[in-house]
């Protein structure tokens, strides 16, 4: 007969478990690899204890059942320590008596065996809290269990009822694990009664599991039921095997009976309690549990103080075991649901007695425990853990364990913690020297130790102890090369005491990749920083800019982009304290080297890169605000630069937060960027003494007024438009346009400036007008070119003007009669013909004859008017020199020099001269008329 597939694959599992636990040793490792315990899993899962009858060969298969099940039971002797080995072992006992169910001979002798591996398996995966694994196997139980039950197969009737008694008891212990007590209880029905005291042990033992895990998970009225089952049971056991321990089971029972029946409810419970309890004070009044049950429950109403003085009687004349410990330990941890102060109290009354190491240990952390929650003054709880420590090491206590000195150092630090967040400096520092103590210090771990020492220097250094701070680190316990945080300790040490902290980099800090190197290079910088020391700023940004850029890796502890971050914000605080050749070096070096990394790691949020979209938003604000600082200090050359910077942060925040949507965002920043570089430009041109650098800076303007253009006005819907920062970007773009124009004038772009000056759009703002004059005057145009601004310029002043005026017209209009006479010589100024002999010398050819009359007819009228003015006013000397009206809107009333017009009047009758000379008497006669005038004006 073939054998299923099923089975041959099961039974070639079993033999490679079988290899791999004969060879298993007594080490740590895993008993199974992962793989191998997937295929377990994934084996169990398939439920493989169901019968199979008639399966050759059964030799072969029992074979290696009973291999697997004797490997689990010797490994449980070496291994069962171990939580994570005995939940494997269980696993593999139920293989193992799935390839046993498999091979028993379909008789009664082979049913009864079975069923007896079965409930052993069973019960192995109970107690392991294997409930699905529990319930298959005794599901095969229960068929194996119908089979063998007929009175004519002849199964001896004690026989029956064990195996029908162990049955029924892991029902209960699994249907209680499952949550299920209605089930539980309909099993206990079915129980047979017991007759021999295997049987009733067993009963026992299950009614009391059950009772004090209901007692445990809070089930008062459930924990009574199986508890009272336990104690019938027990009393049952006792007169049958006449038990040596009773006793103490029967006070055990009692006592958790007594406790259940005080937190339940009903009116039964009551009772019961009554009768157990005083069965306890008759039987077992002067122990432990009952005197410590008693002042629990407040029997005859013990105050506080009166609980922890029974605790305290009751420690003083009992000898403190692994026994009694429990309860009493039990007990004092209780106190301290009523208080912190009095559970630790009652604990430092136990520390105080001879105690066993184990208990010394777990009441010495519990101690810790509310001590780090009391709420006694710092210093009272110094004095009290130290009197406690004190105590140990007089009592000769044998040195505590590593972990419970662990335990103790992180229990401190937490109140070493609290002081810190408070800036008690002074306190955690006492905190860390009791830490250090070394009755405890000596048995915690390398790390643990160094991290202690690492605090405590950090608190000398806090509170000015350089003594005692350059003591502990030359102590020999921080010398790592690899521990950046000693090296920052070391760093701060260093400059506290006055020394030059320059060189130390080159010779502490490790150049190799280390975690948290940068961090703590920026940490340095920080300090210097609070110690006022610029120079010791720079040299640690030389050595961080100098690591980052050379390191392959950055570190998970903290991002590269939050370090240039840091370097930044660093920078900026020294520049606002005045700028300096190292600073701008500096400012370069990190924004080069961040550019270069954000163009490689940038990212969406979330992504899987390093620099987000927020931080570039951070890094683009931040080098502008860097910018604006360099141009309002000594360093306004640097600041081109540092824009150009920004704005490779911005287009890259664009790249990635705006990918192929031809967004410009962020615009506005960008139009900042550039118009702020326009301003930067055009200072370092108007600076420049050499002709070629400043035609450069110059080009550069003109440059950046062309792409301000591309970047003015809302052009997308990425960002919202305001009317405030619209406002700002059109005064910003109306001083742009006058750089423009200055711009062009330098580089004598005579047609752009043409061009300029012949349009409303381009023209600057009027508050420019004045500038713009003395651009044109002194940089020598053409004439008529300079006829045509100055022209501009007038009729622009001609429209309507505010009322009161601004105060740029209010200056115009002090300057105009000498803008009037630049005018005049201007349109005046002779032009040299081709044709002309040189001898020649008439000055009759003028830039622009019509421009110069009509600026004489305007300054006669000004004149004229002045005159009629005083006169109708009848205006003394004293108001003589105030203001005259011109009879025009655009100068309202002005005094026009008489310096000014003695001037013009002499140009005038000069230039009549040049006219009669020329035999244009025509002409001769008009200017000296006009000439006379002013002159007889001015007398007049």
């Amino acid at each position: 007969m073939d054998v299923p597939f099923a089975i041959v694959k099961r039974q070639h599992f079993a033999c490679t478990l079988h290899t791999i636990l004969s060879t298993v040793d007594n080490s740590t490792n895993p008993l199974l690899a992962p793989d191998v315990i997937f295929r377990l899993d994934s084996d169990l899962n398939s439920n493989p204890f169901s019968l199979v009858i008639n399966t050759p060969p059964r030799e072969q298969l029992d074979g290696i059942g009973t291999s697997l099940w004797n490997d689990c039971t010797f490994l449980m002797t070496s291994r069962g320590h171990n939580p994570e080995d005995v939940l494997v072992l269980g696993k593999v006992r139920a293989i193992a008596f799935a390839i046993l169910n498999m091979a028993v001979t379909p008789d009664l002798l082979g049913s009864v065996r079975a069923l007896d591996l079965a409930l052993k398996a069973a019960r192995i995966c109970i107690v392991n809290q294997q409930r699905e694994i529990a319930l298959n196997i005794l599901s095969v139980a229960a068929i194996r269990l119908t089979s063998i039950q007929p009175v004519h197969l002849g199964l001896d009737a004690a026989i029956n009822r064990n195996i029908t008694t162990r049955y029924l008891l892991l029902r209960i212990r699994l249907a209680w694990l499952q949550e299920r007590v209605d089930i539980a209880e309909h099993f206990f029905t079915k129980l047979p009664t017991p007759v021999v005291p295997d049987d009733e042990e067993l009963i026992f033992e299950t009614c009391f599991i059950i009772g004090d895990s209901a007692l445990a998970l809070y089930l008062p009225e459930v924990a009574v039921t199986w508890l009272q089952r336990a104690s019938e049971h027990l009393q049952s056991l006792s007169i049958m095997t006449q038990m040596k321990d009773y006793d103490n089971w029967n006070l055990v029972i009692r006592h958790s009976l007594v406790v259940a029946s005080a937190q339940a409810r009903s009116a039964q419970a009551t009772v019961t309690y009554e009768l157990e309890a005083r069965y306890l004070r008759e039987y077992y009044s002067e122990h432990p549990a009952m005197v410590l049950f008693d002042l629990s429950m407040g029997h005859n109403n013990p105050t506080t103080d009166e609980l922890l003085q029974g605790l305290k009687r009751l420690v003083d004349k009992l000898p403190l075991t692994d026994m009694n410990m429990p309860i009493i330990f039990q007990f004092a941890r209780s106190l301290g649901l009523s208080g912190r102060d009095n559970g630790m109290e009652a604990f430092r009354i136990l520390l105080l007695r001879p105690l066993p190491r184990e208990w010394t240990e777990k009441c010495f952390l519990a101690f810790l425990l509310l001590l780090s929650r009391s709420e006694y003054s710092d210093s009272k709880r110094i004095r009290t853990i130290r009197g406690v420590i004190d105590a140990l090491e007089k009592r000769g206590y044998p040195s505590i364990s590593a972990r419970a000195a662990h335990a103790t150092v992180i229990c401190i630090w937490k109140m070493i913690s609290e002081a810190l967040l408070k800036k008690d400096y002074w306190t955690a520092q006492l905190w860390l020297q009791v830490c250090s103590d070394p009755k405890i210090f000596q048995y915690c771990s390398i790390e643990i130790k160094i991290v202690t020492h690492k605090k405590l220097v950090a608190c000398y250094l806090q509170t000015g102890d350089t003594t005692a701070a350059r003591q502990l680190i030359d102590r020999g316990l921080l010398q790592s090369q690899v521990d950046c945080e000693r090296m920052y300790l070391s760093y701060k040490l260093r400059l506290l005491e006055g020394k030059d902290g320059f060189g130390y980099f080159y010779f502490g800090f490790p150049l190799q990749p280390v975690p948290h190197k940068q961090t703590s290079i920026l940490s340095c910088a920080m300090e210097a920083q609070r110690q006022h020391k610029p120079e010791e700023v720079l040299n640690c940004l030389d050595q961080f800019v100098k690591f980052l850029t050379s390191d392959g890796i950055y570190h998970d502890d903290f991002p590269a982009a939050e370090h240039y971050m840091f370097a930044i914000t660093l920078l900026s605080e020294e520049l606002s304290k005045g700028f300096s050749q190292r600073i701008g070096n500096c400012i370069e070096t990190v924004l080069q080297s961040a550019v270069s990394y954000v163009k490689e790691n940038s990212m969406f949020e979330g992504g899987n890169q390093e620099v987000s979209v927020t931080q570039l938003q951070w890094l683009y604000c931040a080098s502008f605000k860097l910018a604006l600082k360099l141009i309002n200090s000594s360093g306004f050359l640097w600041a081109t630069s540092v824009l150009d910077h920004s704005k490779d942060f911005a287009l890259q925040y664009r790249e990635i937060a705006y990918p192929e949507m031809g967004s410009k965002a962020p615009r506005p920043h960008l139009f900042a960027v550039v118009y702020l570089r326009l301003l930067v430009s055009s200072l370092k041109a108007r600076c420049e003494d050499d002709p070629t650098e400043k035609t450069s800076h110059y080009e550069n303007v003109r440059a950046c007024f062309q792409e301000l253009d591309d970047w003015r006005g809302w052009q997308d819907g990425e960002e919202e438009a305001d009317d405030d920062a619209n406002y700002k970007e059109d005064r910003h773009h109306d001083v742009a346009q006058f750089f423009d124009l200055e711009a062009a004038m330098h580089l004598k772009k005579w047609d752009d400036v043409a061009r300029i000056c012949a349009s409303d759009d381009t023209f600057p703002n009027p508050k420019f007008y004045a500038p713009i004059m003395d651009l044109t005057l002194q940089l020598n145009p053409p004439p008529t070119l300079a006829i045509q601004v100055i022209k501009r310029i007038m009729l622009k002043l001609s429209e309507p003007q505010d009322d009161p005026p601004s105060t740029w017209q209010r200056d115009f209009r002090v300057s105009l009669p000498r803008y009037l006479h630049c005018l005049f010589s201007l349109a005046i100024t002779p032009v040299q013909q081709a044709d002309y002999l040189e001898f020649v010398c008439l000055d009759v050819e003028m830039a622009d004859p019509v421009v110069a009359e009509e600026v004489l007819d305007k300054i006669l009228a000004m004149a004229n008017q002045e005159a009629d003015v005083k006169q109708e006013e009848g205006l003394n000397a004293q108001h003589g020199l105030n203001t005259m009206h011109t009879g025009s809107e655009l100068y309202g009333v002005f005094t026009y020099p008489a310096v000014e017009l003695i001037k013009i009047a002499i140009v005038a009758f000069n230039k009549a001269t040049d006219f009669y000379r020329a035999t244009q008497d025509e002409d001769c006669q008009r200017w000296a008329n006009k000439a006379i005038k002013k002159k007889m004006n001015d007398q007049g």
